[in-house]
């Protein structure tokens, strides 16, 4: 009678182990991080590492991100970045640039920037933590200067210039985003100003924020030479 009484006890304990996947608890133990190519003069796609093995989806053509996101475990984690091969399945050779011993937290929301030339491409890392919350009529918005390549800091007027709006941030240095702005949902208008010279404006400058989106907008390098473009990173979550 006693292992009858005793065997549905330890079924039930093991079934109740095999769920929590994540842990006793079933807490999160990873941090989600999304891939962004922002190189140029790269003949073919860039491809990203994560602690030296290839990260699948990663072969990225210039101005592209990762559809999905990677997860990694909390922690130390190390990144690369160099030529993907023709199956986008591996880099080409050794990495043009990495970006060590980086904290993972759980639960963590992150991008992964590759930019610059890709003769000397540089990583970072940005972190998508919003403190929140939005209203159901809102969007939240930041910026990021990932041309290093040409030595501007960015000026971010919220709105058209002459229209009403605000300077949401002046001189953004590369590779550091400005802070989120909370913005009314839907079609935006920004001008983008290096000094009083406007950079982006008008169209290529107007962007659709959906409610309750986190957005990070890279300004990156555009077609022509001396021109700029406007990049909505989505993060993860």
């Amino acid at each position: 009678m006693k292992k009858v009484l005793i065997m549905p006890v330890l079924a039930a304990v093991l079934v109740a182990a095999a769920c929590g996947e994540d842990g006793p608890t079933g807490e999160d133990t990873t941090a989600s991080v999304r891939f962004f190519n922002a190189t140029t003069g790269m003949t073919g796609s860039g491809g990203f590492t994560t602690d030296g093995q290839f990260a699948a989806g990663s072969a990225l053509a210039y101005g592209q991100s990762t559809q999905s996101c990677a997860t990694v475990d909390a922690g130390s984690a190390s990144f690369g970045f160099g030529a993907a091969d023709a199956g986008g399945t591996a880099l080409s050779g050794a990495a043009l640039a990495t970006l060590d011993d980086q904290t993972m937290t759980a639960g963590g929301d992150v991008t992964v920037v590759a930019a610059g030339p890709a003769a000397g491409p540089t990583l970072f890392l940005l972190d998508n933590t919003f403190p929140g919350p939005l209203a159901t009529n809102q969007a939240a918005v930041r910026f990021v200067n990932l041309a290093p390549e040409a030595p501007l800091l960015f000026n971010v007027f919220l709105g058209v210039l002459g229209s009403g709006g605000t300077m949401a941030a002046p001189n953004i240095a590369v590779g550091a985003p400005t802070g989120y702005a909370t913005v009314t949902s839907g079609s935006n208008a920004f001008t983008i100003l290096n000094g009083h010279n406007i950079v982006i404006s008008g169209n290529a400058a107007t962007l659709v924020l959906p409610a309750g989106s986190v957005n990070t907008v890279a300004i990156v390098p555009g077609a022509t030479a001396g021109s700029y473009q406007l990049v909505n990173i989505p993060r993860c979550s």
